[in-house]
């Protein structure tokens, strides 16, 4: 790779490699990386997510990685908070999270995520549609979309409830405890 390289003459890893390295220029504290491999194909997502994980490390740094993919997740993050219509619905440890999700829209993340044992079968999806932005209706934000929706979560916001130490969810009638299948 060339220095006076045009970013159209770079492949997609390149130039995130060059947006890491423009990121990093100032030495950070905290890195925001925002769907940083989205777009790239699996040998270069691992390449680039090895990247960030040493570069971490190295630098004594965080990095607050935002992804809709919960795989990504899984292998990089420490602790994860899942945001639904810019609210945070639950927050745990990579390991609570993956082991025991309580809320319902972490549980409808995670059951679309595809797996080597879901072969050709069609993946479910979250019914519904996702509220406009800047849209605040009462009660729970995910409630039209929630299959066990009721009448509570319509009018009032749920409670932060404590599910453990590291784990934290929003919603007045979570999930039960239990690992995914």
């Amino acid at each position: 790779m060339q220095l006076s390289a045009y970013p159209h003459q770079l492949s997609g890893g390149q130039r995130q490699r060059v947006m890491i390295a423009i990121a990093l220029a100032c030495r950070p504290q905290v890195l925001v990386a925002d769907e940083p491999t989205t777009a790239l194909d699996v040998t270069i997502q691992v390449q680039i997510l090895g990247l960030l994980r040493e570069l971490c490390n190295r630098l004594d740094m965080a990095i607050l990685f935002i992804t809709h993919d919960m795989g990504v997740i899984a292998q990089l993050a420490d602790r994860v908070a899942v945001m639904y219509a810019g609210r945070i619905v639950e927050t745990a440890s990579v390991d609570a999270l993956f082991g025991a999700p309580r809320h319902h829209y972490t549980r409808g993340l995670m059951d679309c995520m595809p797996s080597r044992n879901s072969g050709a079968r069609r993946l479910p999806t979250i019914s519904g549609q996702p509220p406009l932005p800047g849209t605040v209706a009462a009660g729970c934000v995910f409630a039209l979309r929630c299959a066990a929706v009721r009448d509570e979560c319509r009018v009032a916001t749920p409670p932060r409830l404590e599910v453990s130490q590291e784990h934290e969810v929003l919603c007045a009638f979570p999930l039960a405890g239990g690992g995914l299948p």
